[in-house]
């Protein structure tokens, strides 16, 4: 099965003072940038948008980004954060060619 690279952008949706306190409080927490096969979740302090990068394999694009993007919203759901916009691009790691020189 190919190894699929998975970036989720999305949007907070108008979070309210609660939700951006706790948001604030764990930020420290979601500023490691990669992709694991757990996923990570990043923002910046703005709280406008966010990113979600995980590592997935599969046989079709279009089920591993649907993976992907149904992880984020799980995420997000279960810790009460309201967001909008959810889209993610996926590449094919089996696909990249290294050029050496």
């Amino acid at each position: 099965m190919p190894t699929y690279r998975v970036l989720v952008n999305g949007k907070f949706d108008h979070p309210d003072a609660e939700t951006r306190a706790r948001l604030l409080a764990e930020l420290s927490d979601h500023q490691a940038i990669g992709f694991t096969e757990d996923g990570l979740f990043t923002y910046s302090a703005h709280l406008g948008a966010f990113t979600y990068r995980v590592t997935l394999r599969g046989e079709e694009e279009r089920e591993v980004l649907d993976e992907a993007e149904l992880k984020v919203m799980e995420l997000l759901d279960a810790k009460g954060y309201p967001y909008r916009d959810v889209a993610g691009k996926a590449t094919c790691m089996d696909d990249i060619k290294i050029r050496r020189r």
